[in-house]
């Protein structure tokens, strides 16, 4: 097991501290939250990968206090390195069990996620079949929800870095195994290795099967989410930033209400919503276009972060509070791939529990003298 290179040469931390205000903490904390956005390979705890390491005879060149180092994921190829490792220690039923679970747990209710869409990736595991990955991954998110009371379906995620046939063969295992659980597909890992175009067939397939369809835009040009609107049929969009930088896509996106799945911290790191300042200025820039952005925490642990975390900085950084932290619930409930009644359920759910969260103050005037943070 290859630990992570650490920060690259001479760049500076990229994690920023957020001011303490426990009237916007308890708000964020009470606020319901439901997921759209974390893979399930992101979310295993260091402690958990360390442990899952020993059980297979694997030993780490780091323990679990600096497995992850969150600033030099800055460099995606670092990420990705360290999220492979990850993946090759799940192995077995019990693993996916437990991954599952604890994400779902602790990495979700804790945090008042009351529903997820967990976005799996079978390429991640390598030599472990994909049945055998969902019969460890249902158990765990069933077991999860009678504990804990937070549902969850599975959206499975396509190796972009790898070839279209590959992905067709994938979205065939998904329907010849077909479950109820399993929602939708998505496409990851670097988007500057795999171009959109390259998986319209398996798009196409998924879609006569009838799964829900997204795919990660996060570094690619504004016509790579034309692509994945009109060549791969997706309902929406994987984080999606640079649809701004486009007036004519971002009001097409605005008429035909596409959801935009952000997510604040770990793109921050990555230089993706922004300068990397903590700003979130395209954050901003996307939801006062009129855009339905939903918020979620991409790879919590990975990147020093949780469900209450990332909604907390958006507290911060943009001066949102309760109505406009709560929209993002609402947004996503809409974008996720429950069936009406489904969703109808969740709402109300959601709906008393912001119902009975006490708003916080709104943060004071900025001063008009105080320098941007650079």
């Amino acid at each position: 097991m290859t630990a992570p290179t650490g920060r690259l040469p001479g760049h500076p931390p990229r994690s920023r501290p957020v001011p303490t205000d426990p009237a916007v903490d308890a708000l964020v904390a009470a606020l319901p939250k439901v997921s759209l956005h974390c893979h399930l390979i992101g979310a295993v705890s260091p402690q958990t990968v360390v442990e899952l390491a020993a059980k297979h005879g694997v030993r780490p060149e780091r323990g679990a206090a600096d497995l992850y180092d969150h600033d030099s994921y800055e460099d995606l190829g670092e990420f990705l390195r360290v999220l492979d490792v990850v993946g090759s220690v799940i192995r077995d039923v019990e693993d996916f069990h437990r991954v599952t679970y604890e994400s779902l747990t602790a990495g979700g209710a804790d945090h008042n996620v009351v529903y997820r869409e967990i976005q799996l990736s079978p390429p991640g595991h390598p030599g472990v079949p994909y049945p055998r990955i969902l019969e460890g991954v249902v158990a765990g998110l069933r077991d999860a929800r009678a504990d804990t009371g937070i549902e969850a379906r599975l959206v499975i995620g396509i190796n972009r870095e790898r070839s279209g046939a590959e992905a067709v063969e994938l979205v065939e295992q998904v329907v010849e195994h077909r479950i109820d659980e399993v929602v939708g597909i998505g496409l990851d890992y670097a988007e500057v290795n795999g171009p959109p175009g390259r998986f319209v067939e398996a798009y196409q397939l998924a879609g006569r099967a009838g799964l829900g369809r997204t795919a990660h835009s996060e570094s690619g040009p504004p016509g790579h989410i034309r692509t994945l609107l009109d060549e791969l049929g997706c309902s929406r969009v994987d984080h999606g930033y640079h649809v701004v930088d486009d007036p004519e896509l971002t009001a097409r996106c605005v008429a035909e209400g596409v959801p935009f799945n952000c997510t604040p911290v770990s793109s921050d790191i990555g230089r993706y919503s922004g300068s990397g300042d903590g700003t979130h200025a395209r954050i901003r820039q996307m939801v006062d276009a009129g855009l339905r952005v939903t918020i979620d925490s991409d790879d919590p642990p990975m990147f020093g972060t949780d469900p209450t975390h990332d909604l907390r900085v958006l507290a911060h950084a943009l001066g949102y509070r309760r109505d406009e932290l709560a929209s993002f619930t609402w947004n996503a409930i809409d974008a996720c791939w429950l069936d009406e009644t489904g969703k109808a359920s969740l709402r109300a759910r959601a709906e008393a529990m912001v119902a009975a969260t006490p708003d916080a103050p709104p943060p004071p005037p900025s001063d008009p003298t105080e320098e941007t943070p650079r």
